[in-house]
């Protein structure tokens, strides 16, 4: 493909009846590029803008603004004979996960594939296109306002060559991929990334990546849960940012000092005034919960960082990872991330239990490199 595109097929699709008609055709194929456009100003959730679908002959413009029947577009997202390939998509499986109330799959991301493809890691989508296509991208529409309308003929452009690129490339990665029998890898990962997706959307998996939570005595980490899940519903249900509701700072100086009444309250760290008045009594409520627990009850203490002195044991396994990670000619980044680091130096380091059910252990990591760190690092 060139960059000759001046015969691009632009199709504006702003009706149930014409959205319901190309996802029967979709339906039928076995690949979809797709992508989104949105925007995310003071707001909890994402407000879509624009949903763009193509297979790599034209591309299909969506507008979330006057359709209102999402039934065959949530049909065709969990079509298991219907690949949708993205890239970098965790935050289109945002704006899927709001609007259609599912995440697509099968899903493939181009991005992760790259980093198996060419060792490349986290490759930008311009990047990515000028390494397949040798065509430049231009971005010029990136913080366009995607719920404007009429959009321009630019933003129409823009978005349609987005996905019409990626459908292009797609079969290009996957033949690099097949070729080093790394396919099965990369769909792993795009599993783990939805994984990962819901594990982050759940207040209560995630409350105690607060940093310094480890710091906090037991009755302090289960009032830190009590206000993280707080937050979030309240967040949600205003539609702003945790953080306009209440800093990770004030969560963790009020789980740290536990107020009994409003002045204490008022004390705690980067606290404003209306945030105050606004939500001092249910923070004072959730206070009181605790207190009212049984020490059975309380959250169990955090594991503490590691300590300076597994530093050069941690350099150690890096370095290992890389060599490996060399060897086969993959990103060291896609071969070990950093939730498996940690969890491997503690265990080689004091003992510490592996959690096997981390999807980050299993699959193909487990032999390629998890195991031959273990040995290879092990106490003698």
């Amino acid at each position: 493909m060139n960059d000759q595109d001046d015969a691009l097929t632009i199709i504006c699709v702003a009706d149930n009846e014409s959205l319901e008609s190309w996802c029967e055709y979709w339906a039928q194929l076995p690949v979809i590029a797709v992508d989104t456009e949105f925007i995310r100003r003071a707001t909890y959730f994402p407000i879509t803008g624009l949903i763009q679908i193509s297979e790599g002959d034209q591309a299909v413009l969506i507008d979330p603004l006057t359709i209102d029947a999402w039934d065959p577009l949530r049909d065709l997202m969990v079509n298991p004979n219907v690949m949708k390939v993205f890239h970098a998509c965790s935050e289109d499986l945002d704006v899927f996960d709001r609007l259609l109330g599912v995440l697509p799959t099968p899903f493939y991301d181009t991005q992760i594939g790259e980093a198996y493809a060419s060792a490349k890691w986290s490759l930008s989508y311009v990047k990515l296109i000028h390494e397949y296509l040798q065509i430049e991208v231009a971005k010029d529409e990136t913080r366009s306002d995607w719920t404007q309308r009429p959009l321009t003929a630019a933003q129409k452009r823009y978005a349609a060559l987005d996905v019409v690129y990626l459908a292009n490339v797609y079969p290009m990665q996957l033949a690099r991929l097949q070729e080093k029998g790394m396919l099965e890898w990369v769909m792993e990962d795009c599993d783990s990334l939805k994984w990962q997706y819901q594990m982050n959307s759940d207040p209560k998996q995630n409350w105690d990546g607060i940093k310094t939570a480890w710091r906090l005595s037991p009755l302090g980490l289960t009032l830190l849960r009590l206000l993280f899940i707080w937050r979030d519903e309240q967040a949600r249900k205003e539609d702003v940012p945790k953080g306009q509701i209440l800093k990770d700072r004030t969560l963790w100086s009020l789980a740290d000092t536990l107020p009994t009444h409003h002045k204490a309250v008022s004390e705690a760290e980067e606290l404003t005034g209306r945030q105050h008045r606004l939500y001092g009594d249910v923070i004072l409520q959730n206070v009181a919960l605790v207190n009212e627990l049984s020490a059975d009850e309380y959250q169990l203490p955090l594991e503490m960082p590691l300590p300076p002195r597994t530093g050069d044991l941690t350099k150690a396994i890096k370095a290992f990872v890389r060599q490996q990670a060399e060897r086969i000619h993959i990103a060291p980044e896609a071969m070990m991330k950093r939730k498996l680091l940690d969890p491997l130096v503690r265990h080689l380091f004091d003992g510490s239990d592996i959690d096997w059910n981390n999807p980050a252990m299993t699959g193909w990591r487990r032999e390629a490199i998890v195991n031959p760190v273990l040995e290879k690092f092990k106490k003698p």
